[in-house]
Formats: C-alpha cells, sequence, structure tokens
C-alpha cells in the first residue's frame, strides 16, 4: 500500500503531463473539422456565385432579345395613316375576335338553358377543352414566353440551390 502511495504521485504527474497533449489532440481534430466545413461551404458558394453569373447573363441576353424583338415597329413611317394603322391592326382583330367568342358563348348559353341543361353540362359546354387552350395561348403569349423557356431549361443557380437539399 505504501509502494502504491509513493507511486501515487508520479502517475498522477504522468497523467497530468498527457492532459495537455490530449486536450491539444481533440482541438486540433475540431479546429481541422471546422476548417472543412468552411472550405467545403466557401466552394459551394463559389459554385452558385457563378451560376448566378451564368444567370444574369442569360437574363441580359432576354432582355436585348425582348428589345430587338419589336424594333421594325418603333420607327415611324411619317406617313400617319400608316403608323395609326400599325399601332390599331392589333388590337383591333383581338377584339373583333374577342366578341365572336364572346357572342358564341352568349348563344351557347341561351342555346343550353332553354334546353334544359343543368349547371355542370352548362360548364361544360361553355368551357371546354377548345377554349382552355385557347385561353391557354393568349395567357402564354402576353405572359408566358419566359416561363415555358424556364421551364425547360432550368438557371444555373437555380438548379445549385435546388439540388442543395437532395
Amino acid at each position: 500500500m505504501i509502494a502504491f502511495l509513493t507511486a501515487l504521485p508520479a502517475i498522477l504527474g504522468a497523467l497530468a503531463g498527457m492532459v495537455p497533449a490530449v486536450i491539444g489532440y481533440f482541438s486540433l481534430k475540431a479546429n481541422n473539422a471546422q476548417a472543412l466545413a468552411m472550405a467545403t461551404l466557401q466552394l459551394e458558394a463559389t459554385k452558385i456565385g457563378g451560376a448566378l453569373q451564368v444567370d444574369i447573363k442569360n437574363v441580359e441576353a432576354d432582355i436585348q432579345q425582348s428589345s430587338r424583338i419589336y424594333d421594325f415597329a418603333n420607327g415611324l413611317s411619317g406617313n400617319k395613316f400608316i403608323d395609326a394603322l400599325a399601332v390599331f391592326i392589333r388590337p383591333f382583330v383581338t377584339l373583333i375576335f374577342l366578341f365572336i367568342w364572346l357572342l358564341m358563348k352568349v348563344g351557347l348559353f341561351v342555346y343550353g338553358v332553354n334546353s334544359g341543361y343543368d349547371m355542370g353540362q352548362l360548364v361544360k359546354l361553355l368551357w371546354a377543352s377548345e377554349d382552355q387552350a385557347i385561353f391557354g395561348a393568349i395567357m402564354g403569349f402576353w405572359f408566358g414566353n419566359r416561363m415555358l423557356l424556364r421551364s425547360q431549361q432550368q438557371m444555373p443557380a437555380t438548379i445549385a440551390i435546388t439540388q442543395k437539399g437532395k
């Protein structure tokens, strides 16, 4: 027992000398893990930043294309009648077709009510798949050109962000 008591301070001294080395090992391991995580995050941020730059260039190209599509109509011919006709023809044709379509739908509604159709049959008669296609084409023409392009081709930054969770 006395030998154990005399050896105890030597053992404790040796263990006390090893404690800083063990703490240093765990500290170094944690620092390395943090440095690796930071490098990974920085690499991912660089990748997303590059994809964002590509997206910006694509949007700038879309803006230039959109501004040049109708450049032919920007210049005046010098003849007021021709200029007025050029500006008036598209809305005129659109309104004529809208009024024809509305007249047909009112006629179908009157026919359906006089024939005793119920509300479900009337809706099918007045809002057929052809009407949905026309409506979709009009909305696509006015609002959907970019969305159709984007649905077929995702921007790189969008892909990078959406695939991050996968």
